[in-house]
């Protein structure tokens, strides 16, 4: 046989016998069996649908907005209603169609309130679908100039459109209004704002199932602008299931904003907070989370956060405990704060801090929280005590706190004008360091719109 006969036929052996042993796993280490990462889809399920993948038969189907608009039409494609109140209106009371098209831009004028208007034809299997008409070059703006509240219609999807206005969509204030979602809107709040007053509002613990996704809200701007204080893009009172994910939210005093207890008759808890990104615009913004998870859980993981994020109780006696803070990029301070009543048990790991950490600052209750796995750029206020993360691992309360955590500049991008900018570079000292062997902070990649 030739010399290079000889080479190729060795080639091709080696080749063959790596391969062999390449499928040949060994079943006893974990770290082989792990599956590489999935293709990354926004959440859903029955509970918080995605947009419908099949076409719509046009008799369920109908349309507000556009040329010949009447609300004396019967809101066919070619004879649309008017205004959205007499959409929303017959959309209530339908039980033979459940796609509602918003085929140009219009807007709300007047105060609506559909628990007059009947019960909706939603349903578990087949929500109703309220969109921009998928004809139209650009989304149609909805326009709100006076509140709309959505008050006891179920399963009802809201997808597509844009949004503008001085007012938002309350659901529900009045009357249970389970299983509302809202998906892939971009809004716009003008005005000063007003006490709880948000763009997407779940209210008074009849919103149970209450889902935002890839959505992206700018506020109408902070205190100094003389926008109140309370005014958030999106608000959660009482909630018991929530998703909020992948969004986009700036400009507002209160961004994202959580408050008061869940409702056990609606079962556990079950809250999580994911994949946001909320650049800051000026300062006076925060991120307000409060009030207690009972029987469940309350996730903060994955989000970028511009501005601080303060995790209170909801006022009264509530405690919030169950909470789980994790891979969370914060770029400025996490204060767990007391309220009334201090934050209890929360799990606070993998999250970059570029601010500090404050611990019940200001009071004399004992911490039960546990932190680890940090990465720190500034302090740990525990009490009226201020620590380094030195200070803080030989005397911290409860003891072995933070044994993991390092102190450091995060090293990320520059300039940072997305969310992937946000990833720590090769030389950060968090690269790699996490309870989970991933990077401390959040999964970059995951953050934000996924249009």
């Amino acid at each position: 046989m030739q010399p290079l006969a000889k080479i190729i036929t060795l080639l091709l052996v080696s080749s063959l016998l790596f391969l062999a042993s390449c499928s040949e796993k060994d079943e006893s280490n974990p770290e082989e069996m792990e599956p590489v990462d999935k293709e990354f889809v926004i959440y859903s399920d029955e509970n918080y649908p995605t947009i419908p993948s099949g076409e719509i038969p046009i008799s369920d189907q109908r349309f507000v907005g556009g040329a010949n608009a009447s609300d004396t039409n019967d809101g066919l494609e070619s004879t649309p209603w008017a205004t959205f109140d007499k959409a929303l209106q017959e959309l209530a009371a339908s039980d033979t169609w459940y796609c509602l098209n918003i085929a140009s831009d219009i807007t709300v004028d007047s105060f609506i309130d559909t628990k007059f208007y009947g019960s909706g034809p939603g349903t578990s299997s087949q929500f109703a679908y309220i969109r921009s008409d998928p004809a139209l070059s650009t989304p149609a703006t909805l326009t709100l100039n006076a509140r709309v509240e959505i008050d006891g219609q179920q399963n009802w999807l809201w997808y597509g459109f844009k949004m503008t206005g001085t007012q938002g969509i309350n659901i529900g204030e009045d009357l249970p209004t389970n299983h509302h979602t809202i998906r892939n809107i971009e809004g716009k709040m003008t005005g000063t704002g007003g006490d709880n007053h948000g763009f997407f509002q779940a209210v008074n613990y009849n919103a149970n199932y209450f889902g935002v996704f890839n959505s992206n809200f700018t506020g109408p701007g902070t205190t100094s602008d003389g926008v109140h204080g309370n005014t958030a893009a999106i608000i959660a009172f009482r909630v018991t299931h929530l998703r909020i994910e992948n969004n986009r939210i700036t400009n507002a005093p209160r961004p994202l904003y959580y408050k008061h207890s869940n409702q056990p008759n609606n079962g556990p808890a079950d809250i999580h907070i994911r994949y946001n990104y909320q650049p800051e615009t000026a300062t006076g913004e925060s991120c307000f989370f409060a009030g207690r998870v009972e029987g469940g859980i309350f996730e903060i993981t994955d989000n970028i956060f511009g501005s601080s994020v303060e995790i209170s109780n909801g006022g009264g006696s509530e405690q919030p405990d169950g909470h789980f803070i994790s891979h969370n990029t914060f770029l400025t301070d996490l204060k767990i704060q007391n309220g009334n009543d201090p934050v209890v048990n929360a799990t606070i790991k993998n999250n970059v801090i570029v601010g500090n950490l404050e611990l019940l600052r200001y009071k004399t209750n004992t911490n039960t929280n546990t932190t680890d796995y940090q990465l720190y750029g500034g302090n740990i206020y525990y009490q009226s005590e201020v620590y380094t993360l030195e200070q803080w691992k030989a005397q911290s309360v409860p003891g072995n706190q933070d044994m993991n955590s390092i102190a450091g500049i995060p090293q990320f991008s520059d300039p940072l004008m997305n969310p992937e900018d946000y990833e720590l570079q090769m030389d950060s000292p968090g690269k790699g360091r996490a309870s989970d062997g991933k990077d401390i902070g959040a999964q970059t990649d995951y953050v934000g719109n996924k249009l």
